[in-house]
């Protein structure tokens, strides 16, 4: 096996810290695009998230006062998280809103189809039927006698 020469393995190494920095500059630019991009967006994810549902947004200023009174620190770390960390926050509660969103929409259709869908129904009013117990009492008694001997079936088992 013949010896590699030195030059030859710096040189592969130099050029591999150089691709890894390239890449690392390369990834730096998307990273910052991506929160430039979350920057301008941000507030209006948090609107939308308040359209879909306002109770993701108020649950989680909520658990921040929450935080606050049980822990002051921790609260204010989480305060101060959310402002200025808020165009990753607000993504967040907006992706969070559609979720809840979802499942409540799918709990609903579950249990629409366990247990059915409610029938729309009219009272009616219990004279009708009153009058219709009457019209029973007038109708003539039913003659016994005579059906049982018009049937031929009815003499089979006897």
């Amino acid at each position: 096996m013949p010896n590699r020469s030195s030059t030859s393995l710096a040189l592969n190494t130099i050029l591999g810290l150089v691709l890894m920095v390239l890449f690392f500059i390369a990834l730096l630019f998307v990273v910052r695009g991506v929160f430039i991009l979350l920057m301008w967006t941000a507030p209006l994810l948090l609107i939308a998230a308040l359209v879909i549902r306002p109770s993701v947004v108020t649950g989680h200023f909520r658990w921040i006062i929450q935080q606050l009174r049980q822990n002051t620190l921790y609260g204010i770390v989480l305060l101060l998280a959310t402002v200025f960390g808020y165009m990753l926050v607000f993504p967040y509660l907006f992706i969070k809103a559609l979720l809840v969103r979802k499942v409540d929409r799918l709990q609903a259709e579950y249990e629409r189809q366990t247990q059915g869908e409610l029938v729309d129904y009219e009272e009616l009013d219990s004279k009708l039927f009153d009058e219709a117990d009457d019209l029973a009492g007038t109708l003539p008694p039913a003659d016994n006698q005579k059906r049982q001997g018009t049937n031929p079936y009815e003499r089979l088992f006897d």
